[in-house]
């Protein structure tokens, strides 16, 4: 716009806050204020990178109940306080069964988690962000619901917000770099009102760097560059039930954190991984490995683990209280029978049978020949079958007669015949060769004249 005198219209005056340099000794800043130690800040955004089904919204729910009620993740301190999950890609019924396993595996009251956390299902209106296009121009504004999400804010005051995901809430270009990083300033300003929260804004991760290459986030280097943080959530090799967490940018204090390598629990909860290293730096086994362990222990001691879940020797009242048993990783009893079955269909172990103390058949758990191998080791050998089960404690071994000793082409004279003596309990060489019969027990041949009488 321009004037009759073709000079340019006047804009309005714009005011750019000045900074106090010189008190930055004198009134320094407060230290940057942390979610989560050493990872998420508050007040500003923060990117959770990861490829669909790596277990991002997962960790994001851990991330949530843990902050909700004042607990520490994967061994990291947490800041309590009130708690909003935006989920705009999952709905209310998987959410909920995503809380219900987050809350048994962390031993949560979800009466308790409630009174801090509230999730909201935005799946029918997820956008917070879209670019509008009027006469050829195309710009990015904010949505009814970002304003909602607002004022959802300042009413609950909380100290997190976690935004699932930025491929619903954002509803444009992701390569246009000045949209993405007006979508990222947006959310921003949310984490700069009240609270102060922490935005965790989830992302998807491209294929290429699944494969091995490429950056941990989808669409324009704005998005790395706009946020404050970045985690990202990456496969570890090629076992599909573990991840490594790495943070991949912090710009408000040194990275000092470390990789979090993590692995899945029968219930979908991510857990630090066992296979790492425990608290002496000694490295340790994954779950399944040590439980095919515990289990070959058994076998070894010819001691039986039953198949059946009801009965008073299965795998979860006997294994659990072994030295070697992962107990991270199988918290509860159904998370281990479930593991057990996987097991047995991956052909790790084999349900076989037994006779306990009254000769009656039971089952019980046995490593097979691939379940060996997998813990390095080789099937115990079979031992010499009892008359009844080898536990049996009313088992009468019935005897067998003994097999004839040979005594070479002399025979028996042909034995003695190297020394008149050998025969003689009292005699140095009775003492190197015992009698091939009794075994110097003492019989007619070693001692004839005491069985004469």
């Amino acid at each position: 716009m321009s004037r009759a005198d073709g000079l340019p219209e006047p804009q309005p005056a714009v005011t750019i806050p000045t900074v106090d340099v010189a008190g930055v000794w004198d009134n320094p800043s407060p230290e940057p204020d942390f979610v989560w130690a050493k990872h998420i800040p508050r007040g500003h955004v923060c990117l959770l990178s990861g490829h669909g089904g790596s277990g991002k919204s997962t960790a994001a729910l851990q991330l949530c109940v843990a902050v909700a009620i004042g607990l520490p993740l994967w061994g990291i301190p947490t800041t309590q306080g009130p708690v909003v999950f935006f989920s705009g890609e999952d709905a209310g019924p998987i959410l909920r069964h995503r809380l219900a396993a987050i809350c048994h595996d962390l031993n949560v009251d979800p009466h308790l988690l409630a009174q801090h956390l509230l999730a909201l299902d935005a799946t029918s209106e997820p956008v917070l962000y879209r670019e509008l296009a009027e006469f050829g121009r195309h710009t990015l504004e904010p949505s009814p619901v970002f304003h909602r999400l607002a004022e959802i804010l300042t009413e609950h005051q909380p100290v997190l917000c976690v935004v699932d995901n930025a491929s619903d809430a954002y509803e444009a270009n992701e390569n246009d770099r000045a949209q993405v990083r007006a979508f990222v300033r947006g959310l921003a300003s949310l984490g700069r009102q009240g609270s102060n929260p922490a935005i965790v804004l989830l992302t998807h991760t491209p294929k290429a760097s699944v494969r091995g290459g490429g950056e941990s986030y989808s669409g324009s280097t704005a998005w790395h560059n706009s946020a404050r943080a970045r985690l990202s959530l990456a496969p570890d090799g090629d076992d599909t039930s573990r991840v490594v967490l790495t943070l991949d940018k912090l710009n408000l204090a040194p990275m000092t954190a470390e990789p979090l390598r993590l692995t899945r629990t029968m219930g979908g909860v991510l857990v630090l991984d066992e296979s790492t290293h425990d608290a002496t730096g000694e490295p340790t086994e994954p779950p399944q490995t040590a439980l095919l362990r515990v289990l070959g222990d058994f076998n070894r001691r010819g001691e039986h683990v039953s198949s059946e879940q009801s009965a008073h020797t299965n795998a979860w009242k006997l294994c659990r209280p072994e030295p070697g048993f992962p107990k991270r990783a199988f918290q509860v009893a159904g998370a281990l029978f479930a593991a057990l079955r996987q097991m047995e269909r991956d052909g790790l172990i084999e349900k076989g049978t037994y006779r306990d103390r009254y000769r009656k058949e039971r089952p019980e758990w046995l490593l097979t020949a691939k379940g060996w191998d997998a813990i390095g080791e080789s099937a115990p050998s079979a031992p010499s079958a009892p008359s009844y089960d080898e536990n049996a404690e009313d088992a009468v071994s019935l005897g067998s007669a003994p097999s004839a000793p040979s005594y070479g082409v002399g025979g028996m004279g042909g034995f003695l015949a190297h020394d008149e003596d050998a025969n003689l309990p009292d005699s140095p060489m009775a003492e190197k060769t015992p009698c091939p019969r009794c075994d110097g027990e003492g019989c007619e041949f070693c001692q004839p004249e005491e069985a004469s009488q």
